[in-house]
């Protein structure tokens, strides 16, 4: 009797999740598993006897397998993803635990970057409490190797990719992981029309009362992007290549620059300390001169249906508290998201950026901030395109938009929206 007994209770263990081991699993994109994280990870297994079993999942693979997850009833207990902006991605209400009354609320810096905008609660733990900024980061061994300046205009700039070319150098990096390429579009969509200008237009899109190929200066700035290519001024394996091959071969030297978030300079200098990296920000012809932020910072949301929920919420405690958070920026300086951590020195590397456009408050949100709900659509259909069209000679920026207008009023009807 005493064995049955002791044996449905391992059963019941096993079925609800509570087999008195602490573990708990957490799914992670590739290209954020930095050292500083698996440090966090490390320091709770030593000292708190805490396992986090990590699934490391290929960036292009992150989203679908995602929704597969929370589809399945089987998500991990930890989600990495970018915060707010999963929000509109996946209904936070439906998949997401309520961390609203957390202890670790009250020492965040800037609870409205994390608060969601459709019901005003928090399902989102940030690393990071202030947004990073676009630009090209390069490397300048390679630059003084082709005895290339750093350009100040666009056509200075395609002038330092022809002579780095010559010098056989990669001069642009570029992936096929589609959010790393639609950063340039989504800067200069952006600049061209100001914050004001930006939000009007997107209010106008979403009301049906405008359409995306009403702007002929988003066509232009997709052409000028394509034209690198028609240029040689890419890797050749740009339909291949990943995420973090482009930081490998800026580190390297092997190619001269990328275009992304600050927060790639930090990958680059994790890859090699020794690199020389700089970052400059740039604007297509007609573009302001100003610089534009990521509005979204990395975290974890925890999947609602959770087992462990008072694991989860001891590890997130723990993570918050400066001994463990301060880890999380030892290789990769930034700006915390909670009270008394150190984000370390900012490198170098951004020193001109602070200073010409931080500083002097020169910095506007990208382009997607604007349309954030539209997030779900443009993954799977406008960053698509993007990466696409550099393999298909018919294909320009007018009809990227066109496709991509058709896309977008289909998704409106979709929705039974008019609005």
């Amino acid at each position: 009797m005493a064995s049955l007994c002791f044996l449905l209770l391992v059963l019941s263990a096993v079925v609800y999740g509570f087999s008195g081991s602490d573990t708990i699993t957490a799914m992670i994109r590739q290209s954020r598993y930095y050292n500083g994280l698996q440090a966090m990870i490390e320091k709770l297994k030593n000292e708190e006897n805490i396992t986090i079993d990590v699934q490391v999942i290929p960036d292009m693979e992150f989203l679908n397998m995602l929704r597969m997850k929370l589809n399945s009833g089987e998500a991990p207990d930890l989600i990495d993803y970018n915060i707010p902006s999963v929000y509109d991605i996946v209904d936070p209400g439906r998949n997401f635990a309520d961390l609203s009354g957390e202890e670790w609320v009250d020492s965040l810096l800037f609870p409205e970057n994390v608060t969601c905008r459709s019901d005003g609660k928090i399902y989102g733990f940030p690393f990071l409490g202030a947004p990073g900024v676009y630009g090209f980061i390069y490397n300048r061994e390679a630059f003084a190797q082709a005895g290339a300046g750093v350009p100040r205009t666009w056509e200075e700039l395609l002038s330092v990719c022809e002579k780095l070319r010559k010098a056989g150098i990669t001069p642009i990096y570029m992936p096929r992981d589609s959010w790393a390429v639609q950063t340039l579009m989504s800067d200069n969509f952006a600049k061209i029309l100001g914050a004001d200008g930006a939000q009007e237009y997107a209010d106008c899109l979403k009301e049906g009362k405008a359409k995306w190929s009403d702007k002929p200066e988003f066509a232009a700035v997709i052409d000028t992007y394509l034209d690198l290519y028609k240029k040689g001024f890419v890797n050749q394996d740009f339909s291949t290549a990943s995420y973090e091959d482009a930081v490998k071969a800026v580190a390297d030297g092997e190619a001269a620059m990328h275009f992304n978030g600050d927060f790639f300079a930090s990958s680059v200098l994790e890859e090699n300390p020794e690199a020389d990296i700089g970052m400059f920000a740039l604007s297509m012809e007609g573009s302001a001169d100003v610089v534009t932020a990521n509005m979204s910072a990395p975290g974890f949301v925890v999947y609602k249906n959770t087992r462990n929920m008072e694991l989860v919420r001891k590890v997130l405690n723990l993570w918050s508290a400066p001994e463990y958070a301060s880890l999380y920026f030892q290789d990769r300086p930034g700006y915390p998201a909670f009270e008394g951590v150190d984000g370390g020195s900012i490198p170098s590397c951004l020193t001109e950026i602070r200073e010409k456009y931080i500083e002097s408050d020169r910095v506007i949100p990208e382009w997607n901030y604007y349309v954030m709900d539209l997030s779900t659509l443009f993954e799977s259909t406008l960053y698509i395109y993007y990466t696409d069209a550099p393999t298909r000679d018919n294909m320009d920026g007018a009809d990227i938009l066109e496709k991509f207008q058709s896309d977008f009023e289909q998704y409106r009807k979709d929705q039974g929206n008019s609005g």
